[in-house]
């Protein structure tokens, strides 16, 4: 159960909201129906959730966190995600007309878990393959998946994965030989001893991630904004910053969702009361602060256990 105590605006009153722990918010345009999955079996339990519709949702099995959907009046399989962890994922479902949806798992500590069900729009694909090669097809499957793809030529294609589930790798197969990546930005050669090496990069379009590959070198580089992807990285370095600002911008509608800043705070003593914690006055604070340092110096000179005795019961 989740509870939210909020103070009226005459300030003499609090008012406590009590809500499930879990909400369903049916974003799509089509009606939908949702169970618990346990042990690969379907719970006959289906909750109906129409198009922009929410309902409060109790899980039964939260250990395995486990939710399946499918679009209402479906007898097909239906397609299993985690509820356990935030992530946002485009499902396939057994529908040709409308073969995907996406659904987006989310959690704070006041309103517990928020499952969000939308249409698929530009970007939501986990991944646009493009095989810019001539005459060489391009083999690829899901890890741990035994679907397997094959992408001709001079084709690309907008890929999901088969199982929500399962590691979200992908296993790539040409003349033999097999890679598995994952999708974070990075580029490399496939068949590098043979005489016409396959080379490929990760890179991010927008929203959008795209894995490219190709026989020429200059449009790796080219996408990868890398000076040559024979010579690998050697050194890194790191950078420490201090009152940071990070905004974080829906690049599709160029709206902003939410802004934070990080500031360095001033060392405050406090004291707890009753269960009740507040920082103490400022010439006590002054005063701890100034024998913390006192005792943190001869510590570090002398490595003694020097130690100053504070009052506890002040009044």
């Amino acid at each position: 159960v989740c509870i939210d105590i909020v103070t009226c605006s005459f300030g003499m009153t609090k008012i406590i909201t009590l809500a499930s722990s879990t909400v369903i918010i049916n974003n799509s345009s089509f009606d939908i129906e949702v169970t618990e999955n346990v042990c690969g079996n379907y719970e006959d339990n289906w909750k109906i959730v129409k198009a922009n519709q929410i309902i409060p949702y109790w899980p039964r099995y939260i250990k395995e966190g486990v939710m399946c959907v499918r679009y209402l009046g479906g007898i097909l399989s239906a397609s299993c995600f985690s509820i356990k962890d935030k992530h946002r994922t485009l499902l396939r479902m057994n529908d040709i007309e409308h073969p995907t949806l996406l659904v987006e798992v989310t959690a704070t500590d006041y309103d517990g878990f928020k499952i969000n069900f939308s249409d698929y729009k530009s970007g939501d694909a986990p991944l646009l393959i493009v095989n810019s090669l001539l005459n060489q097809p391009i083999s690829f499957c899901q890890k741990e998946d035994f679907h397997t793809q094959i992408l001709p030529p001079q084709y690309y294609v907008y890929y999901t994965w088969n199982d929500s589930l399962k590691p979200q790798e992908l296993i790539l197969a040409t003349n033999g030989d097999n890679l598995t990546i994952k999708l974070n930005p990075v580029c490399g050669i496939i068949d590098k001893e043979k005489e016409n090496p396959i080379y490929y990069a990760i890179f991010h379009d927008g929203p959008q991630t795209v894995l490219i590959f190709s026989s020429e070198t200059q449009i790796i580089e080219a996408v990868s904004d890398t000076s040559s992807i024979n010579e690998s990285m050697n050194s890194y370095i790191q950078i420490g910053l201090r009152c940071l600002g990070i905004s974080i911008i829906n690049d599709i509608n160029h709206e902003d969702l939410l802004y934070i800043s990080l500031n360095p705070t001033k060392d405050m003593w406090t004291e707890t009361r009753n269960f009740n914690v507040k920082p103490v006055e400022y010439n006590l604070n002054k005063s701890i602060e100034d024998h913390y340092k006192k005792y943190q110096e001869n510590f570090n000179e002398q490595q003694t256990d020097q130690k100053y005795e504070i009052d506890k019961n002040r009044f």
